[in-house]
């Protein structure tokens, strides 16, 4: 069997196929993690691309295949409403309400049901938004008891507690990850940074609208959980920023006039997800050649098999954090009865946000050009949506011209760029 296809593998907590085989699958791809050699900066730029697929043996993908049905959790992330937790092998997180933010995460809950049908009816969009499975109330003692013990003792974090369930957001593969190490963590710190396993969980926040502050000293504490990764950054990788432009401004656009919500505090990050089955032979999205196929048990359940593959991860830019997000009614009466309140709401939550959209009016020709890409998606997806709705087509300039004026005033009073009122 070819190196290459040993990387295509699938299991899930159903599988039938032999323990002992199982094992012969984890072991050649462990071998094949210790010999995966680093990613050059010259191929970062392919890697980072929101259509690449990386086929990876990394030490994450392994585990979690190995781990596909164990039955105990792990902490992943936090955010202001809740903590996330997802059991090793699995395809989904719990999102738990921390104490007094049990109605944040049923807002949370009620946003991201209304952005992801709005998503869901434009195909054509690059970026994605994880599924909503379900929302578990903290009187639901079923579920509760089953999951109590499971979840990681914490005293301050009392249980049950709200919860929703979504699609996990799976990290960037483990080749992006050491490359970001090299390239951006001091050198003294590096070694102990590949190793940590904390580190296994890296999401990109996407930040277009900011660059790092020149001649900075490094940082004491560097992380890939929650990487804020800048502008400069991703051109000194040669990363597609246009091409991340583009998406955030469909999205956005597709947030403000489908799904007529203002985005507050929502986050654009870069990760991945498992690449779905039916693309390949059958051997080889499995890892295994024919031989090996013949030695399953009689009627292995191959769809099984086949279902989720963590080795064969697709590079996607993901939109979360709804919790924070002001929710419009769907008539177009509302939004002109109450025009320029709400377009005074929407410039607010584009600069109170985190630096993640390119700025109007900054020196450097790349930010220049990225804004002016962005309000180009931005004004071309807005009158796709608004075709039909004549008294509305006029508030998307608007709102971009808004964007600019006000940048335009912080500047003048010397502000700097994309000043916020309210979080500094």
């Amino acid at each position: 069997m070819r190196a290459a296809e040993r990387r295509h593998l699938d299991e899930t907590e159903d599988s039938a196929i032999s323990e002992g085989m199982q094992q012969v699958i984890i072991d050649n791809n462990r071998l094949l993690d210790e010999l995966e050699p680093p990613a050059e900066v010259t191929s970062l730029s392919r890697l980072f691309s929101l259509r690449s697929v990386i086929s990876t043996a990394s030490s994450f993908a392994i585990f979690n295949q190995s781990q596909q049905g164990l039955e105990s959790y792990q902490r992943i992330g936090f955010g202001q409403c809740g903590l996330v937790f997802t059991k090793p092998g699995s395809a989904h997180v719990v999102k738990i309400a921390r104490p007094y933010f049990s109605d944040a995460l049923w807002e949370d809950f009620l946003s991201h049901l209304r952005l992801f049908k709005a998503l869901s009816l434009h195909s054509d969009t690059q970026c994605h938004i994880p599924r909503v499975y379900s929302y578990i109330n903290k009187d639901n003692t079923a579920w509760w008891d089953a999951n109590t013990a499971l979840l990681p003792p914490n005293s301050d974090f009392p249980l049950p507690s709200q919860a929703m369930i979504t699609e996990r957001i799976l990290p960037l593969p483990k080749i992006i990850r050491l490359a970001l190490i090299d390239k951006f963590c001091p050198e003294a710190l590096r070694e102990s940074a590949k190793a940590s396993p904390l580190n296994n969980d890296c999401l990109a926040r996407m930040y277009l609208g900011c660059r790092r502050t020149p001649n900075a000293p490094p940082t004491p504490n560097f992380s890939l959980r929650n990487f804020n990764f800048c502008l400069d950054q991703m051109l000194e990788l040669g990363l597609p920023v246009e091409d991340y432009a583009r998406e955030m401004a469909a999205c956005l656009a597709i947030l403000h006039w489908h799904a007529r919500m203002d985005g507050f505090d929502i986050e654009f990050v870069l990760g991945s997800d498992a690449e779905l089955s039916y693309t390949t032979h059958v051997a080889q999205s499995l890892g295994m050649d024919v031989e090996q196929l013949e030695e399953l048990p009689k009627h292995s359940d191959i769809e099984v098999l086949q279902r989720l593959n963590f080795q064969r991860r697709v590079v996607r830019l993901w939109v979360l954090d709804f919790n924070l997000c002001n929710r419009f009614p769907m008539g177009d009466a509302f939004i002109l009865e109450h025009e320029e309140e709400i377009l005074s709401q929407l410039v607010l939550a584009f600069f109170e946000n985190d630096p993640y959209y390119p700025l109007p009016l900054m020196e450097m020709n790349v930010d220049r050009q990225l804004w002016s890409i962005f309000r180009q998606e931005y004004e071309k997806k807005a009158a796709e949506i608004l075709c039909a709705s004549e008294a509305l087509k006029h508030l998307p300039l608007k709102f971009l011209d808004a964007c600019v004026e006000r940048e335009q005033r912080k500047l003048e009073k010397g502000l700097g760029h994309g000043h916020r009122d309210f979080k500094g």
